[in-house]
């Protein structure tokens, strides 16, 4: 239930960031597969999901 919620904040923040969990966590997509559908950079998709994950694990700590 927390993660759904912290993915809702997420979205609301910063609906870029989770579109990309969206991708790479639930679909199951690599770096280079999200780039493409995100239509960014691999290292942007992996400098982004750096941030995502860390954002993540501070809301799920009750941080965010």
């Amino acid at each position: 239930v927390r993660l759904s919620e912290a993915l809702q904040e997420l979205a609301a923040i910063d609906p870029g960031l989770a579109q990309l969990v969206d991708c790479r966590f639930f679909v199951g997509m690599t770096e280079e597969e999200t780039a493409r559908v995100l239509g960014i950079s691999d290292r942007t998709v992996r400098r982004r999901w750096l941030r995502a994950r860390a954002w993540i694990h501070q809301a799920m700590a009750g941080e965010a």
